[in-house]
């Protein structure tokens, strides 16, 4: 988890003034910037071979196990951290070993990560920065898809509504059956990755693991259900957390449906390009935490013919009911 003193050099100049990146032996070149929020900067770049490297197809290609994921043009995405104490260090490093444990087509691999020490200047006081290189999608997040045909009162058809939706299960089943189960913590909109392909449905691909956790959590006081409630707070987005995470018993025990509910939230959004809930935020005394909590949703118009009414019954409502339950375990749609 470095960088020789060279590409240390390298990728310091790079991300202050422009150029060449090195993530460990690897170097790659900043194309333009994709997006930001928080302390993080996510980029597009382009590997840089040598002749010979590239002849013999060397480069980040010898460091991937699975070449599925290698890039036909040699452009990814790096997301860059700014880390300003160890707290967020430990958050980084967590991130990138859970990013680390999951292959799975519909969850977003992480290719090579590198973590590096920085002389606070006076434009910034971080200590360290992280540097985690993953495939690029350049179709953007279900959300600026849902915003985009928002704007053009445009909808998916309920073929791909299910196509999207069944591939989110899969990634989810994938986390949720791993040993301890995981889970994701923060399923929504903005975290999965859309990629359209001519002649079939989009490609799903859920992504962000800085939040996911073993999903099974045994609550036994008010102070720890308080303090899982400050942690929701701060890892878990409002619309789409689950009641449990608002407003937890002191006796409980806490597991992978916390994403159920979160994934019906989604598939809602996948449909009307909006949260089930955030309609309470627009309504003068209205309660985001009430109308979760007690399940209060409004139906927005949709396409004309509209979805299926199945489509809401089976799916949607089942799934915040939490009625796809056998033994404990989470039964997925498919």
């Amino acid at each position: 988890m470095g960088c020789s003193f060279s590409g240390l050099n390298a990728l310091y100049d790079a991300v202050n003034g422009g150029g060449d990146v090195w993530i460990n032996e690897n170097r790659f070149r900043i194309v333009r910037q994709l997006g930001e929020g928080g302390f993080a900067y996510v980029y597009l770049v382009k590997e840089v071979l040598t002749d010979s490297a590239a002849a013999s197809g060397g480069g980040l290609a010898l460091k991937v196990k699975d070449t599925s994921h290698l890039s036909d043009d040699g452009t990814y995405a790096m997301k860059k951290v700014l880390i300003q104490n160890t707290e967020q260090l430990e958050l980084v490093r967590e991130e990138i070993r859970v990013s680390s444990l999951f292959s799975h087509p519909n969850l977003l691999p992480l290719l090579d990560h590198a973590i590096i020490a920085v002389k606070p200047t006076q434009e910034g006081s971080w200590k360290n920065e992280a540097y985690l290189l993953f495939p690029v999608h350049l179709d953007g997040t279900l959300l600026d898809n849902a915003n985009a045909m928002k704007a053009k009162k445009e909808f998916f058809s309920t073929s791909n509504v299910l196509h999207i939706f069944r591939q989110l299960c899969a990634g989810l089943k994938h986390m949720h059956n791993f040993d301890p189960p995981y889970a994701h913590n923060d399923v929504k909109p903005g975290n999965v990755l859309i990629t359209h392909r001519k002649g079939q449905p989009p490609l799903t691909i859920l992504m962000d693991f800085g939040s996911a956790r073993p999903s099974r959590k045994q609550i036994r006081s008010r102070t720890e259900a308080l303090q899982l409630q400050e942690w929701a707070s701060e890892h878990c987005s409002a619309p789409f957390r689950a009641p449990e995470l608002w407003d937890c018993p002191s006796h409980a025990d806490i597991d992978e449906r916390t994403d159920i509910w979160s994934l019906g939230c989604t598939l809602f959004a996948i449909m009307y390009g909006v949260s089930p809930f955030e309609y309470a935020l627009g309504e003068s005394g209205g309660s985001l935490q009430l109308a979760i909590v007690n399940g209060q949703i409004k139906w927005p118009a949709g396409p004309n013919p509209p979805y299926p009414e199945a489509l809401h019954n089976s799916l949607i409502e089942k799934t915040w009911a939490k009625k796809v339950l056998i033994s404990s375990q989470v039964t997925y749609c498919y």
